[in-house]
């Protein structure tokens, strides 16, 4: 990865190769928004924006062909990297994401009906082979199932572009500032403020009869990624070794929806109470 950022910053030819090749290639589209984001960060918005213009091209059939993500990565991954750049702040570059991800969610919807349609039958085919018709509409119904699963594909964008920007990152400091970013991600978590922002967005939404399971995976977004920030920090502060992150994301494979209420619940609360600053370093 390391010789793919410095070919990336070799020139302005080279990242347009890269760019381009890696949009054109079927799930490489990340590398394609990682460089874009790399030249953002370390060139300016002038220089990213000429790179996306590249990236977009092939971008841009795919969307033709009926595949929009990798064009809303590529470009939403620039926009946080403009926001990163200006603000050198993770909490509103992740606080920044949620409207990025609801504005996705519509552009998905529209663009991915037919698609969102047929795997809402197929859903609610299985609910019925499962259990009886009646117990299947009490479930779940047709609107609440489009809900669902336009809301998990936003989240799930919204994750890939918040990834490929954590990419350039370290890219960034792998170049040029050794061992910056690892602080950066072990440091990062929620203020409180945002914490209870994004709380009272939840309750209020639930309260006045918005879509709130179209819109918990993203809310849910920020908390996931800062818990993972406090599980890296921790363990690198304590000095716990590989195993301990080795183990934890295996928890994370196995008993997924568990972990990431636990890495939720956990960020919560550090926004609180700041769990690292109070964890003693192991002598």
């Amino acid at each position: 990865m390391r010789a793919l950022a410095e070919l990336v910053m070799r020139g302005q030819k080279h990242a347009a190769v890269v760019a381009v090749v890696a949009a054109l290639l079927p799930l490489l589209y990340w590398i394609s928004a990682a460089a874009v984001a790399l030249v953002t960060l370390r060139r300016g918005p002038s220089d990213g924006a000429g790179l996306l213009v590249w990236a977009i091209l092939p971008a841009g059939v795919w969307t033709y062909s009926g595949d929009p993500t990798p064009l809303v990565v590529i470009a939403g991954t620039y926009v946080l990297a403009i926001l990163l750049r200006q603000t050198v702040s993770w909490p509103r570059v992740l606080m920044l994401a949620l409207p990025l991800g609801a504005l996705m969610a519509l552009l998905l919807e529209t663009a991915l009906s037919g698609v969102i349609g047929q795997m809402v039958e197929m859903t609610q085919q299985l609910l019925e082979q499962s259990t009886t018709s009646a117990e299947a509409d009490k479930l779940l119904t047709t609107e609440t199932l489009n809900a669902i699963l336009v809301g998990g594909l936003s989240a799930v964008h919204t994750a890939m572009i918040l990834l490929s920007l954590i990419l350039a990152r370290s890219w960034q400091s792998g170049l040029y500032n050794p061992g910056g970013f690892q602080q950066e991600f072990h440091q990062m978590r929620l203020p409180a403020t945002y914490t209870a922002l994004l709380l009272a967005a939840l309750v209020l939404g639930s309260q006045v009869g918005l879509e709130i399971w179209r819109w918990l995976p993203l809310v849910l977004l920020p908390w996931i990624i800062c818990g993972i920030a406090l599980i890296h920090g921790s363990v690198a502060k304590r000095d716990l070794g590989r195993s301990w992150l080795v183990g934890f994301y295996l928890a994370v494979v196995f008993f997924g929806p568990y972990m990431i209420l636990l890495l939720v619940a956990a960020a919560v609360l550090d926004s609180f109470v700041d769990f690292r600053s109070r964890m003693p370093v192991k002598n």
